[in-house]
């Protein structure tokens, strides 16, 4: 079920949806024979979806629901009382021979921030939990991350068997287990982090970072650019992944 849901993930990303259209139309161009007329429109819808796709308003629309329903994280009453900050990884580099800065993609390295921020609001009381797996054990390279601006090592623990959200929240569970925590993730994913680590009884306080809604679109935003796209692909992920845990809520994680 894992693969499976990873492969209608990639089959419905706007990307995957573009590329169908467009080879759709050239096939019916090449096959068609005189009438080229099936061809054409196909590429024509391809490429519109293309420009819809790649502008600023779309995926504006899609996020703003999705952001909009955690603030970002000022201070609390009992702030003492906490003890971790979770960071859910997103993504890396497949480099070597580079700072820690640089083996991090933006969406992890402005998550990783944001917990590297809590974590002095709260006056260096928390420990930091940096969340990630795979082959290349991204919550290593998270921490350190954090430790190269400044975080001592006592302060941090790497959880690196998680392969997704999931599997985040089972790793973390292991380390925190009863306590409430502040969990930090992406403005658009938190609303499905928080689903998830709930169903498996734990109490995160969210801490969204990774904000990408824009109150104002300028006249850059509507222009095909390769951010909307990403942002676009990063809302359409998170809604089929809402409407798989509406549709299976015990099925979370297989």
């Amino acid at each position: 079920m894992f693969l499976l849901k990873k492969c209608l993930g990639a089959l419905l990303a706007p990307g995957t949806v573009i590329l169908a259209l467009l080879s759709y139309g050239l096939l019916k161009l090449i096959w068609s024979g005189k009438s080229k007329r099936p061809g054409w429109v196909w590429i024509f819808l391809g490429t519109g979806c293309f420009y819809l796709f790649s502008s600023g308003p779309l995926p504006n629309v899609l996020l703003f629901p999705l952001e909009s329903q955690s603030k970002p994280f000022q201070q609390l009453q009992n702030s003492q009382e906490i003890k971790y900050i979770v960071v859910l990884s997103g993504g890396e580099r497949n480099t070597v021979n580079v700072p820690p800065t640089s083996q991090l993609d933006e969406t992890t390295a402005l998550r990783v921030v944001e917990g590297i921020r809590l974590y002095n609001v709260l006056q260096a009381r928390p420990v930091l939990v940096m969340s990630g797996g795979g082959p290349f054990l991204v919550g290593e390279k998270m921490s350190a991350f954090a430790r190269s601006l400044g975080i001592p090592q006592e302060k941090l623990i790497a959880e690196n068997e998680s392969l997704d959200t999931y599997g985040n929240a089972r790793g973390v569970k292991a380390i925190v287990k009863e306590t409430a925590f502040l969990l930090v993730t992406s403005a658009s994913h938190m609303p499905r982090s928080l689903k998830i680590f709930q169903l498996l009884g734990m109490q995160p306080i969210p801490a969204p970072a990774d904000f990408r809604y824009r109150p104002k679109l300028t006249g850059r935003a509507f222009l095909p650019l390769g951010e909307n796209l990403t942002n676009l692909e990063a809302a359409v992920h998170e809604y089929l992944g809402l409407t798989y845990l509406k549709l299976f809520p015990g099925m979370a994680g297989k």
